[in-house]
């Protein structure tokens, strides 16, 4: 009989985190159309599907303002409410941050990020 192949599990404390990586190069970038929600980057796609999975308790991003680079208005309505159901934080590598949306304070200091 063969061995089961051996896979490290997570301690169940241990949170579950996903990295968001935005190439900031004046380029050609692989985009995705959604009819209602618009266009956002095809890796912001799927960071959206992980997130809906549950795949992940945390999003690290060198800077939370990232997020919003290429990204329509209503897929961050979107990511927001996504996080928000779901209690992920978002964690900010360059402001050494940790947003939790379900506060509002950082809600409004998250939203305040567009406009930087």
């Amino acid at each position: 009989m063969p061995k089961k192949p051996y896979t490290r599990r997570q301690p169940a404390h241990q949170k579950r985190a996903v990295a968001y990586v935005v190439d900031t190069a004046p380029r050609e970038h692989s985009y995705r159309f959604v009819e209602g929600v618009g266009e956002c980057r095809a890796h912001f796609m799927k960071l959206m599907e992980d997130l809906d999975k549950g795949a992940a308790d945390v999003v690290v991003v060198a800077a939370a303002k990232l997020l919003y680079i290429d990204t329509s208005p209503m897929w961050m309505e979107r990511f927001i409410a996504t996080v928000k159901r779901r209690g992920v934080l978002i964690a900010d590598a360059e402001q050494n941050k940790e947003y939790d949306l379900r506060q509002s304070e950082d809600e409004v200091a998250f939203r305040a990020l567009r406009k930087q």
